[in-house]
């Protein structure tokens, strides 16, 4: 009897011994392929997917994923293809050679994500970046996130001719609205700073500008120039529907006299009129000693432009406002604005 116990105690240890066995095979298995960076990448580009309302990844691949005991997690040769939503037409692709999340180990308690991205090379039809890092404190609450921190650098931004080398930012937000809350770059030989504030309806940049070299900003112009810039770009959608901007050089400016060649138009017969069309005859510049350039949409396919400069020198005094219609609408307008501020 006891022989025929013992016989029955060692088939069931045989049998849970099996069991463990395979459970361990598949705990194996599993652990295994959700380290895979393939699976890893599919997860993410998931997750993102159908949490992000803003963009939608094409495409995501991951060279190598690595998770150390202290819950730091490193990704190495990433790369991406996303498409901003809802403009379905405007496509980023780009490459990454390492990026670390850390804190996952005390996310449930902390709420925070660490995100380190290293030298990231971006680009799309309209802008290009290189050699971009940057570091992010997410905090969660919820289904919701939050930005607690965040900032970037990059060896360079380009958007058509206008290019900025080098460039950083410093910013805050959530799904909602992006606060930069400064921002400083090297343009045209000058320096540029400033703020900048994004939500899902507007778009709101404000810049100082310090030494730009004008004839690097276009090939008509010359002289150096300081001042201060602020726009507005309200949307609705894919729609654009009110662009406010302003201009002022309170330092003066160096400018070709036939840039103000379409202005002449709007001079009634003046002392000031007479003085810029031999300016322009003879292909002189024109010393202003201030420029307030001001642009505001009155509808969706067009603008009011004032222009109020003055020159000392030449006893100019300058005041026009013109109204412009705008050809494809404002949301033409800004996306050829690099082109019209490069001349």
């Amino acid at each position: 009897m006891f022989s025929r116990i013992r016989g029955r105690n060692l088939l069931m240890f045989k049998k849970v011994l099996i069991f463990v066995v395979v459970l361990l095979c598949l705990a194996v298995a599993g652990i295994y392929v959700v380290t895979r960076p393939w699976f890893v990448a599919q997860a993410v580009k998931s997750a993102v997917n159908a949490q992000v309302k803003d963009f939608r990844l094409d495409d995501l691949d991951f060279g190598k994923v690595h998770i150390d005991g202290n819950g730091l997690v490193t990704v190495k040769d990433v790369s991406f293809a996303l498409r901003l939503l809802p403009q379905e037409d405007q496509q980023w692709e780009g490459h990454v050679p390492v990026v670390y999340l850390d804190n996952l180990r005390s996310f449930v308690r902390s709420k925070k994500i660490f995100v380190s991205v290293e030298r990231a090379d971006a680009a799309s039809d309209a802008v290009r970046l290189k050699g971009v890092s940057f570091q992010i404190t997410f905090t969660f609450t919820g289904p919701k996130w939050h930005i607690a921190k965040g900032s970037v650098k990059g060896d360079s931004l380009s958007a058509g001719p206008i290019t900025l080398i080098p460039f950083e930012a410093y910013f805050s937000g959530n799904e909602n609205l992006l606060i930069v809350d400064s921002w400083r770059a090297q343009w045209a030989g000058g320096n540029l700073s400033g703020r900048l504030t994004v939500t899902p309806l507007n778009y709101t940049i404000q810049a100082d500008i310090v030494q730009v070299e004008l004839s690097e900003v276009s090939s008509n112009m010359r002289g150096r120039i300081n001042g201060t810039t602020e726009l507005e770009i309200q949307r609705v959608g894919n729609a654009v529907n009110a662009f406010n901007g302003h201009f002022d050089a309170p330092q003066g400016a160096q400018i070709p006299a036939a840039l103000l060649q379409p202005i002449l138009a709007y001079i009634p017969a003046s002392t000031q009129r007479d003085i810029l069309e031999k300016l322009i005859a003879a292909g002189l510049d024109v010393f202003f000693d201030h420029a307030d350039v001001r642009l505001k949409s009155v509808q969706s396919d067009s603008l009011n432009l004032l222009v109020k400069t003055d020159s000392k020198k030449l006893n100019l005094d300058l005041a026009v406002t013109i109204d412009l219609n705008v050809e494809g609408g404002l949301k033409n307008l800004i996306e050829r604005l690099p082109q019209f501020i490069s001349g």
